[in-house]
């Protein structure tokens, strides 16, 4: 039963990122990350394509292309480094690398 309680805590912290007093969160723009945490030790843009699905359900390419970045944190000695997820320009996940 206990398990079952600290389980939605769980994913909440596994989403969440302290930038000293300040915390970093899915949703906040990445604006609000670089202010708060500063320059990413590295930065990695990928470029895919977008699709759309017409009225028969069928899936076409659309010309257009979708950026997603990864912004890199090294966060010093005894701290993992995080992967911060930039799609549109809004984080979409933080991920601790072990």
């Amino acid at each position: 039963m206990l398990l079952v309680l600290l389980l939605p805590c769980t994913s909440a912290i596994a989403g969440t990122l302290r930038c000293g007093s300040y915390l970093i969160q899915d949703g906040d723009d990445a604006f609000s990350v670089l202010s708060k945490c500063g320059a990413p030790t590295d930065r990695m843009t990928i470029a895919e394509p977008v699709y759309a699905t017409s009225t028969d359900g069928a899936t076409h390419a659309t010309g257009l292309v979708g950026y997603t970045q990864l912004w890199h944190y090294d966060r010093g000695p005894m701290k993992f480094p995080v992967i911060i997820t930039i799609s549109d320009g809004v984080v979409q996940s933080i991920r601790f690398v072990r």
